[in-house]
């Protein structure tokens, strides 16, 4: 009797035993499968620089509804930063400005007046210097049959100049609220870092006959304050430019690297479309076509923002404490279109006090 309780009790424990196995792998089998689930979608990052998906797993379709999920996002964010920003809040300063009065022209500095208006296509666009303004100036002369003379083409400081007197502008309060929610809203943004390196770039190691204006206004005073005297006062470096920025109020800013908050007071003005320079060739069609004017990718073929590793490497002639300050500055601007100064910083570490 022993023997056979026993055998008993050795056959109900590999039951058990095999029952219990066969849970562990069927519960073992479904986070598998959930897992394999959630990593099979893909989502765009908070951070657009290479928006390129699996187009072999995607259709059409999602990646439509993905573009237009990022680019509500883009807008809620602001929405949501503007909302908390007490700064912000106080910054409602009416500046009513155009270089169009009863039809006549009259001139207006592109810092006061940055928006440029369409009645007819219903578009308003705040466009930023090193945010591929001289694309959108060619662009907006080329929907509104603006013709320009061919000599501009290799001057672009005069293609500027006609374009900025050619094209409607307007301040971003010049229109009340009820008038302004006629337009489609639009803004361009770069990584702020990105955009900086571009500006040095262009302002400060062009040619000096071309940047006269710049060293005479801004650098030599820089160099001369900064250098020893007697030193030679050749070019700037990036360091010296940074020195610069973060020991200058923003009022007194060049356009060229002016906040994008205090151009276009995305706070201000609820803009219906905020686009990346980094995602170009897919957001320029996309918006422009939401009013229904055709603007291929081809177009902003010649929009070529500032790679990271290039900014990287000005950026790394920069003490981190300085790049912090410079932060300081720029850190609305961070935090209003989602971008990260993580990569900037030697250290990795993000916490600013």
């Amino acid at each position: 009797m022993d023997v056979v309780c026993r055998k008993c009790s050795r056959h109900r424990i590999l039951i058990v035993t095999s029952l219990a196995g066969v849970f562990l792998c069927l519960t073992l089998i479904n986070s598998l499968d959930r897992w394999a689930a959630q990593n099979s979608t893909v989502r765009l990052p908070k951070q657009v620089n290479d928006p390129s998906f699996d187009r072999s797993t995607q259709t059409p379709e999602d990646m439509k509804r993905r573009w237009e999920a990022e680019y509500e996002s883009r807008v809620q964010r602001v929405r949501g930063v503007c909302d908390k920003d007490e700064i912000v809040a106080m910054r409602r300063i009416w500046r009513v400005a155009t270089n169009r009065r009863f039809g006549k022209e009259t001139y207006c500095k592109t810092k006061l007046c940055p928006v440029i208006v369409d009645e007819q296509k219903v578009l308003f666009f705040c466009f930023v210097p090193k945010v591929a303004s001289t694309s959108i100036k060619k662009f907006f002369l080329n929907i509104s049959n603006i013709p320009l003379n061919d000599t501009l083409k290799d001057n672009i400081t005069a293609f500027h100049i006609a374009a900025n007197a050619a094209l409607r502008r307007v301040s971003p309060m010049y229109f009340p609220t009820t008038t302004v929610n006629r337009f489609y809203k639009i803004m361009f943004v770069r990584h702020p870092f990105d955009r900086l390196v571009s500006a040095f770039r262009s302002k400060a190691e062009a040619p000096r006959e071309e940047v006269a204006y710049f060293y005479d206004r801004y650098w030599y005073p820089v160099m001369k304050k900064l250098r020893p005297e007697g030193s030679p006062l050749d070019q700037i470096t990036f360091s010296e430019f940074v020195w610069y920025l973060t020991h200058t109020v923003e009022r007194d800013y060049d356009e060229h690297w002016a906040p994008y908050w205090s151009r276009c007071d995305p706070c201000l003005v609820d803009y219906t479309f905020i686009g990346k320079l980094e995602t170009a060739k897919h957001d320029f069609p996309y918006a422009f076509g939401k009013v229904e004017i055709e603007s291929s990718p081809e177009w902003w073929s010649d929009v070529h923002p500032t790679q990271h590793s290039v900014a990287l490497k000005y950026f790394s002639t920069v003490p981190e404490e300085e790049i912090r300050r410079l932060y300081a500055i720029y850190k609305l601007d961070f935090e209003l279109f989602g971008y990260s100064i993580r990569e900037f910083l030697p250290s990795g570490n993000i916490t600013i006090n």
